[in-house]
């Protein structure tokens, strides 16, 4: 998804004429030059300051049983 800031040129839903918007482009290129001009890429969002727990179960259980080399018990 990449959030772009368009200036709305011609009055749309709940933005009035001059007001500064930001989007997806694919959401508004219906709207674009009819409705809205280009002005550049919005704001990244600011980065975690920590990064993600790590899934502790993920390197305790193997994948499958073939991974093991274990046998499936027999049914009876």
């Amino acid at each position: 998804m990449s959030m772009m800031k368009y200036r709305v040129i011609r009055e749309h839903g709940a933005f009035t004429e001059g007001e500064i918007r930001e989007a997806d482009e694919a959401m508004v290129a219906h709207l674009v030059g009819k409705s809205l001009t280009l002005i550049g890429p919005a704001e990244q969002p600011a980065q975690k300051s920590e990064a993600a727990p790590k899934n502790k179960a993920e390197s305790a259980a193997p994948a499958n049983k073939a991974a093991t080399g274990k046998k499936a018990k027999a049914k009876a």
